[in-house]
């Protein structure tokens, strides 16, 4: 187990899946078969299997005997569900609704301390406030809050720390580290703190720690939101953020939690490396580039097969498909499923993930959002570079989160109903090349002026939200 371990640490992915493989029977029925589902969960993952991962995440939290390790693994699983493209919406949700069962009526209420100060204090708890795709939606809630209404705690499960985080900790009123904490102990340390609005911004992502937390129900009100695009099943949670364009009236049923319906469930800030570095790229009608940018895990077959479609209808065009990981398997991995699905793999480059990403955003004309799981971050920051991205508008919060980026952008036009209007926009698009070259001038223009980047507009709706919330007149 430990050698599978050390194995997928330094990169060698199929290696340490065939040795998960070789030893998974002799731990059958043992009090450690968990272990190792879970560390093929983990090898799927880094080989960009979907379907895999979530299967070997379900199998962890069923042969795991302790509750709390369960939910984790249950958490993962829940997360590596939002990459399929066959479950429906009611399967989701259901899916989700049974993570509660997982604390039975374990509930407990930390004990809160009285007010010491006539602002409400809003607490921000993720798992760590490094930077991430979630911290260009969050970051104005913690950098551009009233001051003389409200004071802000972050509560942080990491130590892990770099220029964003410190950042962070230098501009709230307090900044906690609860990482040597057990998880009673973080709880009853937020309520300590006096929270009266604790916001979640982890969600099921890194185990669901964050939610284990807010299962002790540490603050009279709480909130989920940003980090995670879904509900989280959990009833100690009182509200979910959301906007009319991501779940429209008539989707209540597929939340556990109340629907608070801002103007926009979000603002994108961008980061000053974004903002310097912008370089409008002219097209060439004889070659147009098309592209993805978004994690391998997200790719479906019905998304690659709408690539292959839109390349056969774009004479000369090439496709860059790049990672967000740097996990070598991943590439390998990823050019035997285009070669399965026969795309033109001399018109196509697969490339893994690096550092260097923003000046990757020059070599491509018109951005091929992912689908059901849309790209977030990504979407935003393409289209600050300067480039426009072609997104489908699904039937749920993950898979319509790309659409809404468009909506706020002022770019509904590149917005498509089925993926057949998407092959379609896509195209048109792209051989209309002095529609192309004038939209990617003027794109950054038009970001800075939408709803896209009004944070202070975001962060004032919000704040309305948590005077109602705490029934502040």
């Amino acid at each position: 187990m430990e050698e599978s371990k050390r194995l997928l640490d330094i990169g060698e992915t199929h290696k340490a899946f065939k040795r998960l493989k070789n030893i998974l029977p002799k731990f059958k029925d043992t009090q450690d078969e968990w272990k190792i589902h879970e560390l093929v969960g983990a090898a799927f993952h880094d080989l960009g299997d979907a379907e895999g991962a979530v299967q070997a995440y379900l199998y962890a939290a069923h042969k795991d005997r302790y509750l709390r390790s369960q939910r984790s693994h249950y958490s993962n699983y829940l997360f590596a569900l939002h990459y399929l493209d066959k479950l429906t919406d009611e399967e989701l949700a259901g899916e989700h609704f049974v993570y509660d069962r997982l604390f039975e009526n374990d509930y407990l209420k930390a004990e809160t301390s009285s007010k010491t100060s006539g602002k409400l204090t809003i607490g921000y708890i993720a798992p760590n406030f490094l930077e991430s795709s979630s911290a260009r939606f969050y970051e104005a809630l913690l950098t551009k809050y009233n001051r003389d209404k409200f004071i802000v705690k972050c509560f942080s499960l990491s130590y892990e720390s770099d220029q964003f985080s410190t950042f962070i900790d230098s501009t709230v009123d307090n900044f906690i580290i609860l990482e040597d904490f057990s998880i009673e102990e973080a709880a009853q340390e937020i309520a300590n703190e006096g929270v009266d609005i604790l916001f979640d911004l982890g969600g099921h992502s890194a185990g669901g720690m964050t939610l284990q937390i807010m299962s002790y129900k540490p603050a009279p009100v709480q909130i989920t939101g940003i980090g995670y695009l879904d509900t989280t099943g959990l009833t100690a949670i009182d509200y979910i953020l959301t906007d009319n364009y991501l779940t429209p009236i008539g989707h209540e049923k597929y939340f556990s939690e109340k629907l608070i319906r801002l103007n926009n469930a979000f603002a994108f800030t961008p980061t000053k490396a974004m903002i310097d570095s912008f370089k409008s790229r002219t097209s060439n009608s004889n070659s147009i580039t098309f592209g993805s940018f978004n994690n391998f895990m997200k790719v479906t077959d019905d998304y690659l097969r709408c690539v292959k479609k839109i390349l056969n209808a774009v004479e000369n065009s090439k496709f860059i498909i790049q990672d967000t990981t740097a996990i070598p398997a991943r590439k390998t991995e990823m050019e035997k499923r285009l070669k399965k699905i026969r795309l033109p793999l001399d018109r196509i480059e697969v490339r893994l993930g690096n550092d260097d990403y923003l000046n990757d955003y020059g070599d491509i004309d018109i951005m091929l959002d992912t689908f059901p799981y849309n790209g977030g971050t990504m979407t935003a920051t393409a289209l600050y570079m300067g480039v426009p991205v072609v997104s489908l508008y699904g039937t749920r919060y993950s898979s319509r989160f790309g659409a809404n980026i468009l909506r706020l952008a002022g770019m509904s036009g590149l917005i498509a109903k089925n993926t057949k209007e998407y092959i379609n926009k896509a195209v048109e698009l792209a051989t209309a090349q002095n529609v192309l070259n004038e939209l990617k001038k003027t794109l950054r223009n038009r970001l800075n002026k939408s709803e896209l980047l009004d944070t202070s507009d975001f962060v004032s709706d919000m704040e309305y939200y948590y005077d109602r919330m705490a029934g502040v007149e």
